[in-house]
């Protein structure tokens, strides 16, 4: 049996934090292969001291925790979690589960077939899940830009849940450089450069998700992402960082 390592990286989710540890417990009560590693990035709530609270209640070594005190970005967050783990698979999803942790099986099985596995929101029958036509209006944006930029061809770069086997975990975050939301991104075309193989499962947001305020604004962190998306081509071109 394979161990899988899940990265569960939290940013001010003090209110929905216990609800997911509390579905996180559930799981591995049920499935003691996985483990899972909460990062916690620099929160000004009280999402560290819940999680704290919890995880010495529980008093299992499968639930863990990181955490630091400056917000650095999801990507550093994630980055962290997955060079301290040690799964045989390392897998990570938002903290506050958008997607249910029953896709992780999913994305397990695909591991046996392909290196990385991606979510793909536009692989279910209502491509938008819910979501406001703004935003998937920008998600679609997104998209186009970054596989004309950057020569990719996924039609969903950023759903919130992304599986590794251990080495192309290790080997692709050890050099992976944007610390925010456009991290994903990178890691896709590190991993097209580098020649692994990636598989795409059907995945879908939760309704309850849906009625949550998202922290992306649309406006500012769609500049930030067009800019790293610059990034990454100058990273690899001028700075041959990703060699």
């Amino acid at each position: 049996m394979n161990t899988i390592s899940i990265i569960v990286p939290v940013y001010n989710e003090a209110q929905c934090i216990v609800n997911t540890f509390a579905s996180v417990v559930k799981f591995v009560i049920k499935k003691p292969w996985y483990d899972f590693i909460f990062v916690d990035d620099g929160s000004t709530d009280e999402t560290r001291e819940l999680l704290e609270t919890q995880i010495k209640l529980f008093n299992n070594s499968q639930v863990s925790l990181i955490s630091y005190k400056k917000h650095l970005g999801k990507g550093y967050a994630v980055k962290t979690g997955v060079l301290y783990a040690n799964g045989d698979y390392i897998c990570f999803l938002d903290g506050d589960l958008a997607y249910s942790l029953d896709h992780l099986d999913l994305v397990v099985a695909k591991l046996a077939e392909f290196d990385i596995v991606i979510g793909c929101r536009n692989l279910t029958p209502e491509r938008s899940n819910g979501s406001s036509a703004l935003r998937v209006l920008a998600g679609q944006i997104f998209n186009i830009i970054s596989r004309s930029l950057l020569n990719l061809k996924f039609t969903d770069m950023q759903a919130g849940i992304k599986g590794f086997n251990k080495y192309a975990a290790k080997d692709l975050f050890k050099t992976q450089i944007i610390s925010g939301f456009a991290f994903d991104v990178e890691l896709l075309y590190l991993a097209k450069k580098k020649g692994y193989t990636i598989g795409e499962i059907p995945v879908v947001v939760c309704k309850k998700h849906l009625h949550k305020q998202s922290k992306v604004k649309s406006f500012k962190h769609s500049i930030e992402m067009l800019f790293s998306l610059l990034q990454i081509i100058y990273n690899d071109a001028i700075e041959k960082k990703y060699e």
